[in-house]
């Protein structure tokens, strides 16, 4: 138990008035020490108590620490500091006329050294962690006046935000253009993470320890000061989540568990996750689900990437290249791009390299950015049904399917077939079309599907080391990708 604290008379004047109702509303809290306050608030106990002892004004950042610790009102706390802080100013004259400062002592997160070391002073910092945005971004008004309207909403808590869509859909795109439409109203920082755990591994970059010890240096949290215990690391981290207004992004979530601790109850902060699944299992999410580019989105951005007036002589041909990427923007991006770096390639040269299914994928990578990876990574995801399913697809060329003619295909029940194409939806490679019952194929996919299915009917080579063959073919790549130089050296496929 800390000394009782001296009495206060709240009509001897307006700050004695303000620390009395201070320790009031600390004491509708259930009166934690100032100790346990200064865990939440991240100032020193000497800080806080001083706070409400009437000696003097406190700080604005110290008064709102106080508030928001004792689960306060921070907007009438700080219009009720304004007030008495210029009502000082006014009575102090032009040559102190100042507001209370913050000095060393009412820095956050302000330390006392053990055995009477030196006062250790970090500031809150403002992150800004956001990767860069697109300058050739394009359409998605509508969606982004959604989104923004669902940020806007008023209401005790912040409603975390979700941004859905097939591979390839632009999420991460549209939320970075977002994070800039709202930036105003989240002035103490943004904070990044990316969630792809494909690494796989406890330790991984994308764990949830890893990302909140990060939020915590990135919000200036030294290093002694974060808990030992992962629990308490996120109990701090969703506590200046609810105290600051920060813009949050999570990216490429894959599911529900692995995002879930990452939301908080937060009156100003905003979350917003990016995820090719619909994440059902969340409760109380905001959601914005991307599709692919109108015709003319998919168009403007070609024409913003290899020149408007090279698009304008061969619109058919850019039309057409929209239609051949099923105007899903990252085939549309990297198609552009393409045009751009061959100025001495026509529209529908590239068009033509489209147009076939054999080397469409091919066409579709510029640098480390590809669509078959992309495609790859979410095959790897499904079950052994699943790719089968994906197999069966690669059998036919249609623009969509169903439950029942997958179940038809390959000999399974109807209604695992729809889970499995459901499961196909959430990894982002299917869409659900228009029609009841129906799942759109888009021709990217189709694509993919077709290779992943010759790849399967491909014979295995005869891998030896002393066979007689008059002429021996040359191993794709796909066949000595893992085989040691020496191995492939002798291995050779006879006819």
């Amino acid at each position: 138990m800390g000394r009782p604290e001296r009495p206060l008379d709240a009509t001897s004047g307006p700050i004695a008035a303000f620390a009395h109702d201070l320790r009031a509303l600390r004491n509708r809290a259930g009166n934690p020490s100032y100790r346990e306050l200064a865990r939440t608030a991240l100032f020193a106990p000497s800080v806080l108590s001083s706070a409400a002892s009437g000696y003097r004004l406190p700080t604005l950042a110290v008064t709102l620490a106080f508030v928001s610790a004792c689960g306060g009102n921070r907007e009438a706390w700080e219009r009720r500091w304004r007030s008495i802080a210029g009502q000082a100013a006014m009575a102090s004259g032009p040559q102190d006329g100042r507001v209370p400062a913050v000095s060393s002592a009412d820095s956050p997160l302000h330390l006392t050294g053990v055995q009477g070391a030196t006062d250790a002073v970090t500031r809150l910092a403002r992150p800004a962690q956001l990767p860069m945005a697109l300058s050739t971004f394009v359409g998605r008004a509508q969606a982004l006046a959604d989104a923004s309207r669902l940020i806007g909403l008023a209401g005790q808590v912040r409603v975390p935000l979700l941004v859905s869509g097939p591979i390839g859909s632009g999420k991460m795109a549209f939320a970075l253009r977002l994070a800039h439409t709202v930036s105003a109203g989240f002035p103490d920082g943004q904070l990044y993470a990316d969630l792809d755990s494909r690494d796989g591994g406890e330790q991984s970059a994308g764990s949830v320890d890893n990302i909140v010890r990060g939020f915590l240096h990135a919000l200036g949290v030294p290093v002694h000061l974060v808990p030992g215990n992962p629990m308490q690391q996120l109990g701090l981290y969703r506590s200046l989540l609810a105290q600051h207004r920060l813009f949050v992004l999570l990216a490429n979530v894959r599911d529900e568990h692995q995002v879930r601790p990452l939301l908080g109850q937060a009156a100003h902060s905003q979350v917003v996750v990016t995820s090719r699944a619909r994440l059902l299992g969340l409760d109380d999410m905001h959601r914005i689900d991307l599709d692919t580019f109108t015709r003319t989105e998919s168009v403007t951005l070609i024409g913003r990437l290899a020149g408007a007036a090279r698009v304008r002589t061969e619109y058919d041909a850019t039309d057409a290249i929209a239609e051949l990427c099923g105007d899903l923007p990252l085939a549309v991006n990297i198609i552009g791009r393409r045009i751009a770096a061959r100025p001495e390639w026509t529209i529908a040269y590239t068009a033509s390299q489209l147009a076939d299914r054999d080397v469409a994928l091919d066409r579709l990578s510029i640098g480390d950015v590809n669509v078959r990876d992309r495609f790859a990574s979410a095959y790897q995801l499904l079950s052994p049904a699943g790719r089968a399913v994906v197999h069966h697809l690669g059998l036919h060329e249609a623009g969509w399917t169903t439950a029942i003619g997958v179940a038809a295909g390959t000999g399974i029940p109807i209604e695992s077939a729809d889970e499995l194409l459901e499961s196909m939806v959430n990894v982002g490679l299917l869409r659900r079309a228009n029609v009841a019952g129906r799942y759109r194929v888009p021709r990217l996919v189709s694509v993919f599907a077709m290779d992943v299915q010759r790849d399967a009917e491909r014979p295995a080579p005869v891998i030896a080391s002393n066979i007689d063959c008059s002429s021996p073919a040359i191993l794709p790549v796909n066949v000595t990708r893992g085989l040691t130089d020496s191995r492939i050296s002798q291995a050779v496929i006879c006819a």
